[in-house]
């Protein structure tokens, strides 16, 4: 029997973030599906439920803590790792 590896559902609307994402994650034994927005992240956790999460605040359709609660609202307790790409001085 083969043991599966780890799902990890990344959120990120930013090309070049996501492909590093998927190309780490890949790397380090990560299974990895990818969407790039809220929307989609609920479809596909609906369809494949992940091991993890990784959610960018900042989405085209609304921001991740908007997201996740939704999740959260559905009875999801998936972990969720909040990405985002801004400094702190914005």
């Amino acid at each position: 029997m083969t043991e599966q590896s780890p799902l990890v559902l990344v959120v990120e609307d930013d090309r070049p973030i996501r492909e590093s994402l998927e190309r780490i994650l890949g790397f380090e034994g990560y299974e990895v599906c990818s969407v790039t927005d809220g929307a989609a992240a609920l479809d596909s956790v609906s369809a494949r439920p992940p091991d993890l999460i990784v959610l960018d605040i900042m989405l085209p359709d609304g921001d991740g803590y908007t997201w996740c609660r939704r999740l959260r609202a559905r009875g999801d307790t998936t972990p969720v790792l909040m990405l985002t790409a801004r400094s702190l001085e914005d």
